[in-house]
This record gives C-alpha cells, sequence and structure tokens, in this order.
C-alpha cells in the first residue's frame, strides 16, 4: 500500500478508510482545499487579511469597510 502521489507507504488504517495518500501528501491536499476557498486581501494600516471568495467585502471594493 503505496501512496498514488509519491510512492510512500501508507498506514494500513489510513488505506481502509480511503485515504490513498501519505500523510504529507494528504497535508498538501487539504491544505489546497482549504486555500481555494479564501483570498488574502491588503489592509490598510493592518496589514493582511484572509476573506472568503464569496464574501460581500471584496465585492464592495473598500478593504477598510468604510462607507
Amino acid at each position: 500500500m503505496n501512496c498514488i502521489k509519491c510512492g510512500e507507504p501508507v498506514p494500513p488504517a489510513r488505506w481502509e478508510i480511503g485515504r490513498h495518500t501519505c500523510l504529507s501528501c494528504g497535508s498538501d491536499q487539504a491544505n489546497y482545499e482549504v486555500a481555494r476557498d479564501y483570498h488574502l486581501v491588503l489592509n490598510p494600516k493592518q496589514g493582511y487579511g484572509i476573506v472568503e471568495k464569496g464574501s460581500p467585502d471584496l465585492l464592495n471594493g473598500k478593504s477598510s469597510g468604510r462607507q
């Protein structure tokens, strides 16, 4: 039972529940799935923030939220 991405051994318990990737490749896939739903935006005087893709904060063009 080897990882379908890199060929490293996969723990038998993980393989039995349908996870056919090693822990390293599995965490990379999980990070990608979370990251594809969010945007990184720059807020004035605050640094960066994370906003969901469908958020109204992205649509109004004002990163600070002022009217």
